[in-house]
């Protein structure tokens, strides 16, 4: 008898779901490897929907493709569908795709020139995702401001009259995205200062854009370019047109508090440190301390800041677990299953995660207590001695590492008493 109904592919569909989501790390850079390399574009959803939050934490790089590439500059915006409200600072998933295939439709010549640049990238190429991006979202944002709805837009599940408010607002993001973009690419390299002349362009006609598109604006740079915020807080109080004023000062609040409240939510930023990548860690936490030192400092914020120091202290707690579980799965565990020596290849994966946890110590001490960074770089280090002394490390991988963890001086001391020893 044949059981091929809908509601046991439902239940199939769901048991497919669940599996999923239990799958390990590994298990999931190889589902997202075989996804990416199907070209039946409905595959996507069906199999990534579920793994999103996943997706995002892991940081993979994935294949460069023309949709993906487009809406980089809205990714912290993009919501399941469920999950958007109109009106608000957000993008919901179901249009992407039309969206997509209406840009690419409008761009006649200049498609192919942007996929000979992406031709065989993938999400982490800087540079691929620069030129192709200032040659395509300009140019998005005018075939958005005068396109109709597309052909699908029913696809996505929304009524037709929320086309043109979310088309403007996605126009206005893309008219400054490359501007956006290297605001956040200065402050993933730790650049002391924004652009003040890229912070300005930003602002050029800003009174012209939606509520929506502004607020969006305002929270890509407090998400992504906290530093840059205090330059734009400083250019709305330097004597700009009133109708420009007050169009920032409300986008500027509406974003703080749709940043604000995402922190607050259980699910919030402390998932993305708490299960994000140890590589990746320390530089989400910076943005992060970065914002909440911006309002902490600013007494116009003055009753932001109870909120603010209750973020502080998740943010605090997300940090110490974080570099807890890094310290025991990536050197202490490791460094106690090894038999024999430890090889070249298993060293320089244990250095790259002793840098990696002294970027988010160095980070995380800024945020909070530091005596929790203190005791576990103790037991790392004593683990270290532990190893060396059964033979799995040799005294310069010891000193290496020793190096890493406690500083120069830490190791120059140690290698000295062990050659005094000789």
């Amino acid at each position: 008898m044949s059981n091929d109904s809908p509601k046991s592919d439902q239940h199939d569909v769901e048991a497919l779901h669940i599996g999923l989501l239990k799958a390990d790390d590994h298990k999931i850079r190889r589902i997202v490897a075989v996804v990416d390399s199907v070209s039946d574009p409905s595959v996507n959803p069906a199999l990534l929907d579920p793994l999103r939050p996943r997706l995002a934490l892991l940081n993979a790089a994935r294949p460069l493709r023309f949709a993906r590439l487009l809406f980089i500059p809205l990714d912290p915006l993009t919501v399941p569908t469920r999950a958007w409200r109109p009106g608000g600072p957000t993008i919901p998933r179901s249009i992407l795709g039309p969206i997509a295939r209406l840009v690419r439709t409008g761009l006649g010549s200049v498609g192919p020139y942007i996929d000979k640049i992406i031709t065989g990238a993938k999400t982490d190429s800087t540079q691929a995702i620069a030129r192709a991006g200032e040659a395509l979202w300009p140019r998005a944002a005018e075939i958005l401001d005068k396109a109709p709805a597309p052909v699908d837009w029913p696809e996505t599940g929304l009524p037709l009259a929320t086309y043109q408010p979310l088309s403007a607002s996605i126009a206005a993001v893309f008219r400054r995205a490359p501007l956006l973009l290297s605001l956040a690419r200065g402050e993933e390299i730790g650049a002391l200062e924004a652009d003040d002349a890229s912070v300005e362009d930003i602002l050029r006609n800003i009174e012209n854009e939606s509520d929506a598109g502004c607020a969006m604006i305002a929270r890509l740079i407090l998400l992504r370019s906290p530093r840059a915020a205090r330059v734009l807080w400083r250019m709305i109080a330097s004597g700009r047109g009133q109708d420009e004023k007050t169009v920032m000062e409300q986008a500027m609040g509406r974003g703080m508090e749709a940043v604000l409240t995402q922190m607050e939510r259980e699910t919030g930023f402390t998932d993305g440190i708490g299960h994000g990548a140890l590589a990746d860690v320390s530089g989400e936490v910076g943005r992060v301390a970065t914002f909440l030192r911006e309002i902490e400092t600013d007494a116009s914020f003055a009753n932001e800041w109870p909120r603010v120091r209750a973020i502080r202290e998740k943010l605090d707690e997300a940090c110490r677990e974080r570099f807890a579980r890094g310290i025991n799965e990536g050197l202490l565990r490791p460094l106690a299953s090894v038999s024999g020596q430890m090889q070249g290849a298993a060293q320089t994966v244990l250095e790259t995660c002793a840098r990696d946890l002294r970027k988010l110590d160095a980070a995380g001490r800024k945020v909070g207590r530091p005596d929790t960074y203190d005791r576990l770089l103790r037991e790392a280090l004593e683990a270290v001695r532990v190893a060396t002394e059964a033979g799995t490390l040799t005294l310069m991988r010891r000193c290496r590492l020793t190096e890493i963890l406690a500083g120069s001086e830490a190791a120059e001391i140690l290698y000295n008493k062990a050659q005094a020893e000789l």
